[in-house]
This record gives C-alpha cells, structure tokens and sequence, in this order.
C-alpha cells in the first residue's frame, strides 16, 4: 500500500474543522469549524485565508448559485454569504436536545443527503435526509453518528458510515426518487473511525479516520491500497480538488485532547494537503 504524508497549509487550530470542498467557482478551499461558529476558506495553497463567524456552529454546506444550503446544527437554513442571514427550512429533531445535524454531501443530482449524531452517547436516534427543492424525506433511520456521506462516480452507490462503529457500508441509491436500499458492508480498517469522504474518478472512497491520524483510501472493491499520515490523530473530512483536481484538502480537530497531546501534536485543528495520483470529481452544486 503507498503511503504520502500530508503538509499542513492553514494552522487554523479548529476545535472540530469539517466539511471541506473545493469551490471551482471562486478557487477556494471552504470549511467549517463547528464548535468555533465559523467558515473558513482560503486559496488552494492555503494563502488568502478568510474567517466567517456565524451565528450558531455550521456541520455541513452545500453551494447554489446565489447562497448556501446550510446545514447548522439545530437544523437546515438557507444561507446569504454576502449579506450574512440565514432563514429556517426545517429544524432537527427540535424534540430531542441531545442531537444535531453532522455530515452531508450531494449526490449526482444535486439533492443534499444530510445526517446527525446523538451527542450523549452516539445512540442510534438520528435520521439521514435526502433534502429537494420540494421537500425533505427519510432514507436512513436509527444512526448514532452519520459520516462519509458520499456517492460513486456513476451515482448508483450511496457510502456512509455510522462512527458509533467501524465500518463503511454501501446501499444501492436509486437516482429517480433519492431513495437508498440493500445495506452491506463496503470496507472497514483498525485505524481509529471513519469520519468525512470523498470519492476520486475511479471510484476510490477517501475516509478521514478520526483519531487514527490518516485518510485512508479504499478502491471501488473496498480494499485498502493509498493512504495519507498526518500528524495529527484527529482526522476529520477530506475532499479532492484545487486547479488540477489532484489535492486532497484535510481538516482535523482539537476537539477532546488533552494538554499533553496538544503539546505533542501542535498542529492539530490545522488545515492540511496532500497532492495525489488520482483525480477528483466536481462537488456540484444544490439544485434549485
């Protein structure tokens, strides 16, 4: 298995940095940190770095042409970039104190899939969205902690994984409707958990490994065969891009370390990249 080490480009020190995409629009690099209340973005050699704050902690975004599909963690807005206002779509689970939204990605149709976690205790209570112009619905019920939200190149294949556990799963996604069936497992690794993904052109699937210091790939079969170290255990999200679609951008968290392990570990919170041998897909944007 071939192995690269990542370089830190954004010392951001985020407490929880998620969310990563590349933006062909601008040519930046966004990201959240969802316990610092604040978007970050930069260019793709981490120069012109911006900080956003918002007003409550922001899990997982999607881009249209004129705003942001916003998943904050007590539920979906609307988002105005310039004008800094957001307004409500649906709330999450408002009966339930302990859970908020986390990960979420586009599928090839542009719908935003969108999932939570039980913050006491990772209990399997948590739902994933499929989110339309015209509606949200239910595709997945009873996750603790949804992650790796993300599709294969020919959209066929919905990833996630439940960070409560090990492994990755795969479901077959019918692109018509949005929905998902014929859960099984995909892939699974000894390093730490599975956080955000992405997948490359082939079919990889890039997982952050959230306290396992990596983001391993796993080909379209499931077996392990590319990874990136970081130095840092906290790995959190991945997304591939930059101008020749061959960076994968990396964020990580501070969030549950001791002292004695932000000392041995300085640059965790940071923003890192790595340049690979594979290429990325576009990230699309929320149809409207």
């Amino acid at each position: 298995m071939e192995t690269k080490s990542a370089t830190l480009i954004v010392n951001c020190m985020n407490a929880l940095g998620e969310g990563v995409q590349w933006n062909p629009a601008d040519k930046k690099v966004y990201w959240t940190d969802i316990f610092g209340n604040t978007l970050w973005s930069c260019d793709e050699d981490g120069t012109s770095v911006s900080k956003l704050k918002l007003p409550a902690g922001l899990c997982a975004f999607a881009f249209t042409q004129d705003r942001m599909l916003a998943a904050f963690t007590d539920g979906l807005y609307w988002y105005d970039l310039a004008h800094e206002t957001r307004k409500l779509i649906q709330l999450y689970q408002p009966d339930l104190p302990h859970t908020r939204m986390n990960d979420g990605g586009l599928d090839r149709q542009g719908r935003f899939v969108v999932g939570g976690i039980d913050e006491d205790g990772m209990r399997p209570i948590t739902p994933i969205w499929n989110v339309e112009p015209n509606g949200i619905s239910e595709i997945i019920q009873g996750v603790g902690c949804a992650n790796s939200l993300v599709f294969s190149p020919d959209g066929q294949t919905l990833y996630f994984a439940d960070t409560a556990d090990t492994p990755i799963y795969a479901m077959d996604y019918d692109q018509t409707d949005g929905t998902a069936s014929n859960k099984r497992l995909f892939a699974d690794s000894n390093l730490g958990k599975p956080d955000g993904s992405c997948v490359d052109a082939e079919g990889g699937l890039w997982n952050a490994r959230f306290g396992g210091a990596s983001v391993q790939r796993f080909s379209a079969n499931g077996a392990e065969d590319f990874r990136v170290t970081l130095p840092v255990p906290n790995v959190t999200c991945c997304c591939i891009g930059g101008s020749n679609m061959n960076r994968l951008f990396i964020t990580t968290a501070r969030l549950g370390m001791s002292d004695d392990s932000l000392a041995s570990s300085p640059k965790a919170g940071g923003l890192f990249m790595c340049d690979l041998p594979y290429t990325g897909l576009p990230h699309g944007t929320f149809r409207t």
